[in-house]
């Protein structure tokens, strides 16, 4: 019977070899050196190795295994001249932020929480902010933040709680937060790299799976901080990690670049739809009829239809937005384009109530269809604008648009100048043949005094 490959763990000299290589990286000439002086005489080299691996492997794995629950973090955060070493530590991913954190269990089931975030704003002078939302959800709406931003009188770390109306563009006050706060401070380097650590007692009956929210802005004006900006990457800065464990639950949101596309769609399905279709089948109504009657309106009802369909498909794109952005509203563009498919949706519906010419209510229906439409311009127009704000694109997309806008002025100047001197000739053309009708009248049939 051949004899079994096996280790003797009686062996304390090769075991102490390998449970340091487990935890260690050395060069393989050393690990040869090493494991050829623990080795018995006698022992080939291809044996040697072959008992190493069997050994090694489960030693690394448990070694990993250990280091993972043990959950060290590795780094030392200088806050004020203070070091602080957390037990664990993590990339946040968005914005290039760091978590680092130590929770404790107190008397009565109270925990102790120690966070250190690090951030950096997006320019000298602006902001960086942490905080918990202890809701359902890891929304902005309902956080309790802790701000840092260089004020005049030094270094500055306040507390913020973000509400509906800071969501809606309301000025965010510096407020006092419902955590029982015990200590914080901040170390701004540069004025604009912050390091922020903040003591805190969370209730008894808390989780420890916790919502982090975190983001930066360019400005902070009398202690309230500016709006961050509407990047894929400053829209994503939210995070639920198990403070215990350090483990992050799989989320069912959609990642940041399936959000970006969503939100260029919508972008885009608008910009076409309600910002360049609609506003070519306006042209084509008004400055084709006397030309081209009665195509002009087939063309004007094709393109109308084509934009207002367009249209509704990037405002369909904005309502799954909207739903995956829980406690992020914009609300001047939600609200104009509310407004606007609901003024489109009419307008569409009016081409069936239109009466006919010979009928008395024609004239109130055009003036009704006229002002719909221009109204209905005017806020794509205005809500496109919005959404590029919010979007934060490249300069060339909104130079772009900004083309297409002057070029379909210029289009439309063109062709009213056209209309004006081709009805004026129209005019002249008449009153000449009514001139010359009447004075071959007078000369044929002479007037008897």
């Amino acid at each position: 019977m051949p004899e079994r490959v096996r280790f003797s763990f009686q062996e304390s000299g090769r075991l102490k070899i390998l449970l340091d290589l487990a935890c260690s990286a050395r060069p393989t000439s050393t690990l040869h050196e090493l494991l050829q002086s623990a080795a018995p005489a006698g022992m080939s080299s291809r044996r040697m190795w072959v008992q190493t691996v069997m050994v090694l492997v489960p030693l690394l794995m448990a070694a990993s295994a250990v280091r993972g629950a043990a959950g060290a973090c590795g780094r030392v955060y200088d806050v004020k001249g203070e070091q602080k070493v957390m037990e664990r530590c993590e990339a946040l991913g968005a914005q290039g932020a760091q978590l680092a954190w130590t929770l404790q269990r107190e008397s009565k089931g109270a925990q102790a929480l120690q966070v250190v975030f690090a951030g950096t704003a997006p320019a000298p002078g602006g902001w960086v902010g942490w905080g918990l939302n202890l809701g359902p959800a890891a929304s902005m709406v309902g956080t309790q933040a802790f701000i840092a931003f260089q004020a005049a009188n030094g270094s500055c770390l306040l507390t913020y709680n973000v509400t509906e109306g800071t969501a809606r563009g309301e000025p965010l006050a510096c407020t006092p937060v419902g955590l029982r706060v015990r200590n914080m401070a901040v170390h701004i380097h540069a004025n604009a790299s912050m390091v922020m650590w903040v003591s805190l007692l969370l209730p008894a009956n808390q989780s420890a799976l916790i919502h982090h929210v975190w983001n930066r802005g360019a400005s902070v004006t009398h202690f309230q901080p500016g709006p961050h900006g509407g990047s894929a990457d400053d829209m994503s800065a939210f995070k639920t990690i198990d403070m215990a464990s350090g483990l992050s639950p799989i989320s069912s949101a959609p990642p940041a670049s399936a959000r970006l596309l969503l939100k260029n769609r919508h972008g885009l399905l608008n910009a076409v739809g309600w910002g360049v279709i609609l506003p070519c089948g306006a042209l084509a109504a008004r400055y084709l009829r006397p030309f081209s009657d009665p195509a002009w309106f087939y063309l004007h009802v094709s393109l109308q239809v084509v934009g207002y369909a367009v249209g509704v498909a990037g405002w369909a794109t904005g309502l799954k937005l909207g739903n995956d952005s829980v406690g992020i509203v914009y609300r001047n563009h939600r609200v104009i384009g509310i407004v606007l498919f609901s003024m489109a949706t009419l307008q569409v519906c009016s081409i069936f109530l239109r009466p006919k010419k010979q009928q008395k209510m024609r004239k109130a229906w055009n003036l009704y269809h006229y002002t719909l439409g221009g109204a209905i311009l005017v806020l794509a127009i205005l809500n496109i604008f919005y959404g590029l704000d919010i979007l934060s694109p490249a300069r060339k997309w909104r130079r772009a648009y900004v083309g297409i806008l002057v070029a379909l002025a210029f289009l439309a100047f063109f062709l009213e100048a056209f209309k004006c001197i081709s009805t004026s000739l129209k005019g002249t053309r008449k009153s000449s043949k009514m001139q010359g009708a009447q004075v071959g009248g007078a000369q044929g049939h002479p007037q008897i005094p």
